[in-house]
């Protein structure tokens, strides 16, 4: 049965699911991805366990043919037979190993498929959460690679059902030599047992520690190999910086596994004083029945190898029950991730009217407070934009205007009060249609490494309107520079995987940008400093174009340069999460208020710019 504690040692793991439930996952996933797999497992269990028991019973059989004055022809026979039937199943297990290998990879990609596309496409709140992020992480390791917990399950499944089904032989075997015996080797082996339990509980426990090792790794890693991070890497000299934190995080984790090591390396050597108990008690009683001549030498060979055969498949029953505990945790995480909660309506929900015509915005009373926070970023905010606006938010760093654009395109939902499209609140609607409503662009913007006119487009190929995709770059005024490329619009965008890809300077991006915005012809943009990056005045004349080819859409221009968005309908001036001034660019000019005051610092700092540069002259 499924539970959900949340009073857990471990935080991350939201959903717990026994292991039973976690095979039969598993094993149902297989049936539907790739049902043979199943079929070549079970087989590698049967010949696992034949290979064993002939290997016991040739010694004995040999023993009685030369004990009972069997002819050499005899002897001869009966060795082929069991050495080729040995022989014929070990190659047919090696090739099975490196068979399954290939069909193993194909479920993991099945599993990474359902990763990336809950990454894709959960709500984004989640991507802003901690603990989603962590649990994206393990689920990633979880699949990927012949030796993560998803593919090593089928392993451990094969090993734990040929022990069980090698003992169930064994024990009969045994049963003829004295029940005393088994349980001598039970207690044993369960004693030892009960300690490796203990090591997957320690590791279950401080599983956060070496995950949030891993995770610094793991950036630093990115980093290292990021295009945009090397220019600043180079000249700022973070390389050692980076170095030590490198090896700080390497330290605490080969810390966290050599503290694992140690409790391991006292489990091994109880282990095998165990081990070496069972062997003399074993040795000891079987020479005792021999020398009372109650077995023969044959059953001697034949027990003692029973015996050890026994104890070892005893030993890896409970030694793949314990690894499977600690699979058992990764699929947990694992699953956890898939099932992540989203809230935000898809299936259901209205859906919106997706036209040229926009449609009344309203805030009411809206709070929004970040995971974590102290302070609500924005707060009992209200606000309405008329169809057709045009509106300015500005205001200095952390004022919360990126987390009034979130709120406005239904990428976030308030903390408390409402947000409304053509007053209907838009938790009611479709939100995968609602989103069809915005064109924005972001100061963070994402640009895939695919041809130009799929950029444009963000879409396939096949589905590219090529005119429009024409037009759009002709508006934006990039399409000269996009002729003179030899393969024009299918040319490929950036170096990162293609070594002929084209690269466009912060000035050109802008221009992609406004390209792709306009191609989607959604009723209202969004632009929340995209130009941040460029001067003042490329940042207006770019702000300029959007409000001229804008006409009749609702728009919002995102900016903390005040000056940029002085030709809007209305300009909102946000400090501290609420509304602080709104006017015209003039009317909040002649207000005199703290409009006015940061527009005169600004605007004094590039009046002295100018002066600085006429004095030089």
């Amino acid at each position: 049965m499924k539970k959900t504690d949340k009073g857990s040692h471990d935080a991350l793991n939201r959903t717990q699911y026994s292991a039973i439930q976690n095979i039969m996952y598993c094993l149902y996933n297989t049936i539907q991805c790739h049902f043979p797999l199943l079929c070549w497992c079970a087989l590698t269990i049967l010949i696992n366990v034949i290979i064993p028991v002939l290997s016991t019973y040739l010694p004995k059989t040999v023993i009685e043919i030369i004990t009972a004055g069997g002819s050499f022809y005899e002897l001869a026979i009966a060795i082929l037979a069991f050495m080729g039937s040995i022989a014929i199943l070990a190659g047919a297990n090696k090739f099975l190993t490196k068979y399954m290998y290939h069909q193993k990879y194909r479920m993991n990609t099945f599993y990474l498929k359902r990763v990336a596309l809950k990454g894709l496409t959960t709500d984004y709140i989640n991507q802003e959460n901690g603990i989603f992020r962590k649990l994206q992480t393990e689920s990633f390791l979880c699949c990927n690679g012949n030796y993560s917990p998803l593919t090593n399950i089928y392993d451990v499944l094969i090993d734990l059902l040929t022990s069980i089904l090698g003992l169930s032989v064994f024990w009969v075997i045994l049963l003829r030599l004295n029940w005393w015996i088994i349980i001598f080797l039970i207690a044993t082996t369960v004693i030892s047992c009960f300690l490796n339990q203990k090591i997957i509980k320690w590791t279950a426990a401080n599983s956060q520690e070496r995950i949030s090792y891993q995770q610094r790794i793991n950036y630093i890693n990115g980093i290292a190999g990021d295009n945009r991070s090397a220019k600043d890497i180079r000249l700022y000299q973070m390389a050692a910086w980076f170095s030590d934190i490198y090896k700080k995080n390497m330290n605490g984790l080969a810390g966290w596994y050599n503290r694992l090591t140690n409790k391991l390396f006292g489990v091994a050597v109880f282990d095998s004083g165990m081990a070496l108990l069972r062997e003399c008690v074993i040795y000891l009683y079987l020479l005792y029945l021999i020398w009372n001549e109650q077995i023969s030498v044959a059953d001697f060979i034949l027990y003692f190898s029973v015996v050890t055969g026994f104890s070892t498949w005893l030993s890896k029953i409970f030694s793949q029950i314990s690894t499977l505990n600690q699979i058992n945790l990764n699929i947990n995480y694992f699953r956890s991730y898939l099932e992540y909660p989203e809230t935000f309506s898809r299936d259901n929900g209205l859906k919106s009217p997706v036209n040229d015509c926009p449609k009344i915005i309203e805030l009411k009373n809206v709070s929004y407070k970040y995971e974590g926070a102290e302070q609500y970023a924005l707060h009992h905010f209200s606000l309405t934009i008329a169809p057709g606006e045009h509106i300015a938010i500005v205001g200095l760093n952390g004022a919360g205007k990126t987390t009034l654009v979130k709120l406005i395109c239904g990428l976030i939902e308030p903390t408390e009060g409402q947000v409304l499209y053509d007053g209907i609140d838009i938790r009611e609607y479709n939100r995968i249609e609602y989103y069809k409503l915005f064109s924005a662009v972001f100061q963070q913007f994402s640009i895939m490494p695919v041809t130009i006119e799929e950029i444009v487009s963000e879409t396939p190929s096949e589905n590219i309107d090529h005119n429009k995709v024409k037009n759009c770059l002709t508006i934006s005024g990039l399409w000269d520079k996009i002729e003179q490329l030899s393969d024009g619009v299918k040319s490929q965008f950036g170096k990162t995987i293609y070594d002929d890809g084209i690269e466009f300077s912060g000035g050109e991006i802008q221009k992609l940008l406004l390209a792709r915005a306009l191609y989607k012809r959604a009723p209202v943009m969004l632009l929340d400093e995209p130009t941040a990056a460029l001067d003042p005045i490329a940042e207006s004349t770019l702000y300029e174009n959007y409000n001229k080819i804008s006409t009749e859409k609702t728009t919002v221009f995102i900016s903390h340069r005040l000056a940029s968005t002085s030709f809007c309908d209305r300009i909102i001036l946000i400090e501290n999460g609420e509304i602080c001034e709104e006017g015209t660019h003039n009317e909040l000019l002649e207000l005199n208020g703290k409009y006015y005051t940061l527009f005169e610092m600004q605007a004094k700092y590039y009046r002295e710019k100018n002066d600085e540069r006429e004095v030089s002259e």
